[in-house]
């Protein structure tokens, strides 16, 4: 009987700390429900973001406190660049540079809204994201785990990767590259996000130095949009 009780205590305690998870920064989960509930080009990126942050709970749940604490309020942080990206295409305003191509068109693919969103938000304000919230010290003492982030990251890239099958040309590629172009497209995510780190800690000890490397990464951004318009039809 007293092993009954400890095993009906394990399963209700796992139970309440699965739920918990959710906790985490459920008010972002919930404004981007709002979005995806829309009509809007901001759907696709709204529903990716959505899986980002459920996968960011999971593996925030089993750290320390002091990095799930950096990490959630990273996420405080980061998201609402998207949001006010979305609210300036309501209202018709002219969208931040790093979301112009996704909101110049309303009629593009669900691959291609989601790699435009992954560009412009990733490359675009993950740098301003740390900088606007920690200090050096801060981002610098954290930024092993940050780069350990990756793992929920990769997850989600699995996910987004199923959409790749709806179209003919990516599906062909995948095949020929033997899933190969799976892999590169993850080390290209964890390269970018390594280059907003340094960005974010640059900030602080060469302000104009970073200001001229953020110059050069818009110029790529716009060469990868140009890319992804043309070809992930």
């Amino acid at each position: 009987m007293k092993k009954i009780i400890v095993l009906v205590i394990i399963y209700c305690s796992f139970c309440f700390e699965a739920n918990a998870q959710q906790v985490y920064n459920a008010n972002l989960l919930d404004t981007l429900q709002q979005i995806a509930n829309t009509n809007t080009s901001s759907v696709p990126f709204a529903k990716l973001y959505m899986q980002s942050i459920k996968f960011t709970n999971e593996y925030a749940y089993m750290l320390p406190d002091s990095v799930k604490h950096f990490i959630v309020g990273f996420e405080q942080a980061f998201v609402p660049f998207f949001f006010l990206a979305h609210n300036n295409y309501l209202a018709n305003k002219a969208p931040a540079e790093s979301w112009k191509t996704y909101y110049a068109n309303t009629t593009l693919t669900e691959m291609q809204y989601l790699c435009l969103g992954m560009n412009a938000q990733i490359n675009g304000y993950s740098w301003q994201a740390y900088k606007n919230t920690y200090c050096y010290d801060t981002i610098y003492k954290y930024k092993t785990q940050i780069l350990k982030f990756q793992k929920p990251l990769n997850s989600l890239f699995d996910s987004m990767y199923k959409t790749t099958y709806q179209y003919k040309k990516l599906r062909h590629i995948h095949h020929l590259t033997f899933g190969l172009d799976k892999v590169i497209g993850k080390h290209i995510v964890l390269k970018w996000r390594k280059r907003q780190l340094q960005l974010a800690l640059l900030w602080y000890s060469n302000n104009a130095k970073c200001l001229l490397k953020v110059e050069k990464l818009n110029k790529k951004m716009k060469r990868l949009d140009k890319f992804i318009i043309k070809h992930l039809k």
